[in-house]
């Protein structure tokens, strides 16, 4: 296994959260079994910074946030902003325009708030209505009295992603292949309909990288766990990358080890297995 295990690198949803978005007693007690020994937990989500929940900066020890898909990494107790990677408002007009045409939800996140029209604010509560995502939605959207485009034009300052829902995984390949070869973006991929615009030069894996160095953490000493597409070059960064059981089929097949699902105390059984040795 190389080097023991120093930094856990966790991606939230449909990972270190269950469906309920709740932390497994057992997977709470594995992460304080590695924080005894002087593990290091990093959420490395790709929820903006406000979207983060309180189940989780609660966690004892805490203190780096990944968000945004690498876009933003926070000190908790210092309050330092450690990285800004992010959209102009330029950029983001230019994607916006070349996809005006398609019919989809438009966010644009800032600050950790998502910001998005009336009539797209509708669609999305009725979307998640019933489920456990819907009071995260509410809790972190900022209605605008326009567009997002109407919005970015007159306050130009930079974004940390624009984040597009689409009706299916054939529309979002369809935007995606219409996007490709803008400049100064990149995409993250978390879930099979939502395609998340992000600046070019950064994702989960690059962002972890600048934590290591800043930590003088070496890479094999880092256990990384996700789900999703986004998630993927976090666990190519890592030393030993864990894809989870509910994981793309693209995720396991680039990770290095299988656990079980979110809700089978996955994270849980992979801190036993590769941190503390059980």
């Amino acid at each position: 296994m190389g080097k023991s295990i120093k930094l856990l690198a966790l991606d939230l949803d449909g990972t270190l959260l269950n469906e309920k978005k709740e932390i497994s007693p057992r997977t709470w007690a594995a992460l304080e079994r590695a924080r005894s020994q002087g593990v290091l937990v990093v959420p490395v989500t790709g929820r903006p910074s406000q979207g983060v929940p309180q189940v989780v900066r609660t966690m004892p020890g805490l203190r780096y946030v990944v968000s945004s898909n690498g876009a933003t990494i926070r000190d908790l107790v210092t309050g330092e902003t450690l990285l800004e990677k992010h959209l102009s408002a330029d950029t983001c007009l230019l994607v916006l325009d070349k996809c005006a045409h398609v019919p989809m939800i438009r966010q644009a996140f800032r600050n950790g708030v998502g910001y998005l029209s009336r009539a797209d604010y509708n669609t999305l509560r009725d979307r998640y209505a019933g489920t456990s995502m819907l009071q995260y939605h509410l809790d972190t959207r900022q209605v605008l009295p326009g567009t997002v485009a109407e919005f970015l034009a007159a306050h130009r300052q930079p974004v940390e992603e624009l984040f597009f829902l689409t009706d299916s995984p054939r529309e979002k390949a369809g935007l995606r292949a219409l996007l490709t070869g803008l400049p100064g973006i990149g995409f993250a991929d978390p879930f099979p309909n939502d395609l998340e615009v992000i600046a070019g030069d950064i994702d989960k894996g690059e962002a972890l990288r600048y934590l290591l160095n800043r930590l003088d953490i070496a890479p094999d000493q880092v256990l990384a766990m996700g789900d999703g597409g986004s998630d993927l070059p976090m666990l190519q960064a890592a030393g030993i990358g864990v894809a989870m059981a509910n994981a793309t089929e693209a995720v396991k097949a680039g990770a290095d080890h299988i656990t079980t699902s979110c809700d089978e105390d996955g994270v849980a059984l992979a801190i036993e297995k590769f941190v503390l040795g059980d």
